[in-house]
């Protein structure tokens, strides 16, 4: 009997330490899954708030730049006000961009600057020369006679500005023949509406009718040329004396000289 309560004892009290022994591994293994669950969701949650300051980050830089695209339109606004005015003076043009009117605008006044200070610089260029008032001779130029084969009983006599600067070949040329004791008459119905002037390297002519049917005719074999001046007072930088085209031309005293033309072909209509 003593015994049976002794083993009876003792199955109670293992059936207890066994109870005890679950208990405290249910406890051990609540607290170890709750500290397993508090370990995972600390990452978890650190992740997600750093996901969301990423997120945010973004949405804040997002935000910032487009103060900044703000503020660049803003100055595309004063830049378009600035184009506006300068387009007061067209008829209202169909403009893509205000930026781009702006840009027009301004390379349009650059241009009328620059083409306003050139047109300055021209104009006190061309009132530093003044007009010109240097006659063509035969020192600032070439003289050259020659013959023609129409019209017939005609002399050619061609002037080209040989100097560095703009001359004018007044009037008619004075053309002598050998003996002669005056100037060929001039042809008077040959002048011209307006004085030739020959910049450097240019030509001028002027024809001479060798006459055939008037009095004392006769044969020269030099031609003499030279310039009257402005005032028309006589001979001005010095004479050319040239061969007579052929070594002799026959003349008499209907030979004339027209005034300087332009072009050969209007000299030789005379």
């Amino acid at each position: 009997m003593r015994t049976f309560t002794r083993t009876r004892s003792l199955r109670t009290l293992a059936a207890a330490l066994v109870a005890a022994g679950a208990l405290s591994l249910t406890a051990c293994s609540g607290e170890g899954s709750g500290v397993g669950e508090a370990k995972d969701a600390g990452p978890a949650t650190a992740v997600s708030q750093a996901s969301q300051k990423e997120k945010a980050k973004p949405a804040e830089e997002s935000t910032k730049g487009d103060g900044g695209n703000t503020a660049g339109t803003s100055g595309s606004s004063g830049t378009s006000g600035s184009s506006g005015a300068s387009a007061q003076g067209s008829s209202g043009s169909d403009s893509g961009t205000a930026s781009a009117g702006g840009t027009t605008s301004g390379g349009g006044t650059a241009k009328s600057s620059a083409g306003a200070a050139a047109g300055g610089a021209q104009a006190g260029q061309g009132a530093k020369k003044g007009p010109v008032d240097t006659a063509c001779t035969a020192s600032n130029s070439k003289v050259q006679v020659s013959s023609v084969s129409r019209p017939i009983n005609h002399l050619l006599i061609t002037l080209t500005n040989t100097s560095g600067a703009t001359c004018n070949a007044y009037y008619a040329p004075y053309v002598g023949f050998d003996g002669d004791q005056a100037a060929t008459q001039r042809i008077e119905e040959s002048k011209p509406q307006a004085v030739v002037t020959l910049a450097p390297g240019e030509h001028a002519y002027a024809s001479v009718a060798l006459g055939g049917d008037g009095d004392h005719a006769r044969t020269s074999r030099k031609v003499t040329v030279s310039m009257p001046g402005r005032d028309d007072a006589g001979t001005v930088g010095g004479t050319a004396t040239l061969k007579a085209p052929g070594g002799k031309v026959y003349l008499d005293d209907n030979a004339a000289v027209s005034y300087w033309q332009n072009e050969m072909s209007d000299a030789l209509t005379w």
